[in-house]
Parts: structure tokens; C-alpha cells; sequence
């Protein structure tokens, strides 16, 4: 289905919470979104485009995997054409242990570290750290047991800013649950992302919050009064047998082998 097919549709299909939430003053923020410049599908320019015609989102997160340069192409052309969303910088960084995303990012941080390691560069410039689609052995997550070790560790930078409730992929749903679980036991921000890697995706889950601006959002994450929100659903038959099948080309190709790597790590 193509993009604006996709918004005049789904704008008829809007969840009773997306909005019950803007009559509350909450914002909307998707803070999990991959660009073609790393293994997504749709272009900064697409994915700024889409942000602004479908009007109901205030914040978006370039979050590639191990790449900064999209949030930055991204901060640049919404400022250049007076948008009236706000765009966070931030990517995903790929630890020795699984995803996590690192947001209010000016600087990347390298890849393939301990976790811990990897969450200290974060805080050290000011970033926060959200667990993303935790659990979930159909991708690279952090297991419950490192996420223990984390939130139980005691150290000053070593811990945890959010964890991703809500993720719109079937990696993120096959895990939801637990995410929910996990941060009501630890007392975490709930976050939600679109995890989209399709432009008709972004917006498919979001982070409510208070306010309406970046910062307003930072600090609702600290603060803890953020809520992972389902939006309005993408099937697998929106996207498309061809878009997926060349997603799957540009960001490795689907590994059984990994899958059941990752199945029994989540189960220790």
C-alpha cells in the first residue's frame, strides 16, 4: 500500500487512546524508527514527509542501528522547513548483550561493548538509555538477566532510563507482556516505538507523554510519567511481499540459526 493510501485510511482508524491522550495534553512520540541509512526502507526526507502529513505525532527518533548521521539529517530538515514536530537524535546501538537505544545523542558510541560499558558512554554525554523490544528472542535483546544485573547494580551511571513496553513488530509483540511486567516490578518510564523499518509503520507505536516538546519528553522520562501506547496497527500485507522480502536483503537476511540462539539465551 503506498504511504498516502496508508494515511487516508488509517485516518479513519485512529485508536479511542490516541485520542483520548491529545485531549489530556499528552504528546506522541515515536523514538524507535530506522531510515535507509541504515536497514530501513524509506528515506529521511520519506519518513520527515509522512511525520508531517499524518500531524499527530510531536516527537520522532532516527534510531538506526550503530549509525547517528540519520538523526542528524533529520533534526536539520525539519528545522529547515519550520515542521512543528521535534526530532530527537539518537541510534541503536548493538551491545555484546543485545539492542539498546541511546537517545539525545550528539556523539555516537561504539558498538559490540558490554552492555554496562555501553550504558556508561551514554550517560557520560548526557544520553538516555532505553532496553528496546527486551526479551524478545526473534531479535537481539537484552535478556531479563542482564537487565537484573543492571537495575540491581547500585552504580552511579549504571542503570536504566526506560524500557520499551510497547513494540509494533512481531519480534516486540512476542514480548510485550514481560517488558510491562518487568518495568511495573523495577519502577521504570515505559516507553513505546514503531521499531518501524517501513514508512507506513512509523507511528504504529508511540510514548505518550506531557507536553508536546523534546524536552518535555526528556523529562517526562526521568521523571517516569511516560506510557508505551499502541497505534494504529500495519499488517504485513500493507507493507508488501516484495518490501519485505528486500528489507530482509538489506539488513542480512533471516537467520534461523540466530533465532534459536537468541530463543534459548531468553530462557536461561
Amino acid at each position: 500500500m503506498k504511504p498516502k493510501e496508508w494515511l487516508r485510511s488509517s485516518s479513519q482508524a485512529k485508536t479511542h487512546d490516541e485520542h483520548a491522550l491529545k485531549e489530556k495534553g499528552y504528546g506522541a512520540a515515536d523514538i524507535h524508527i530506522h531510515s535507509s541509512v541504515g536497514d530501513g526502507m524509506a528515506s529521511i526526507p520519506e519518513i520527515i514527509e509522512f511525520v508531517a502529513e499524518r500531524g499527530d505525532i510531536d516527537v520522532i527518533a532516527i534510531t538506526d542501528h550503530d549509525r547517528i548521521e540519520g538523526g542528524y539529517e533529520a533534526r536539520e530538515l525539519v528545522a529547515k522547513r519550520g515542521y512543528q514536530f521535534e526530532v530527537v537524535t539518537g541510534m541503536e546501538v548493538t551491545t555484546l548483550e543485545g539492542h539498546l537505544l541511546a537517545l539525545f545523542m550528539e556523539s555516537p558510541v561504539a558498538s559490540l561493548q558490554p552492555l554496562a560499558n555501553t550504558i556508561e558512554a551514554i550517560h557520560a554525554q548526557g544520553g538516555l538509555c532505553i532496553a528496546p523490544h527486551p526479551m524478545s528472542w526473534l531479535t537481539d535483546s537484552v535478556t531479563q538477566q542482564s537487565l537484573e544485573k543492571i537495575v540491581n547494580s547500585g552504580e552511579q551511571a549504571l542503570y536504566l532510563d526506560g524500557i520499551e513496553t510497547i513494540n509494533s513488530t512481531i519480534a516486540g509483540r512476542v514480548s510485550n507482556r514481560k517488558a510491562r511486567m518487568f518495568s511495573e516490578k523495577y519502577r521504570l518510564a515505559e516507553t513505546g516505538g514503531s521499531d518501524a523499518h517501513f514508512l507506513i509503520a512509523v507511528g504504529s507505536a508511540f510514548t505518550s507523554f506531557p507536553g508536546r516538546s523534546a524536552e518535555e519528553l526528556r523529562e517526562s522520562l526521568l521523571e517516569r510519567r511516560t506510557h508505551g501506547c499502541n497505534g494504529t496497527r500495519v499488517r504485513l500485507s500493507d507493507i508488501g511481499l516484495i518490501q519485505l522480502i528486500r528489507q530482509q536483503r538489506k539488513s542480512g537476511g533471516f537467520s534461523p540459526r540466530r533465532i534459536v540462539r537468541n530463543y534459548f539465551e531468553q530462557s536461561k
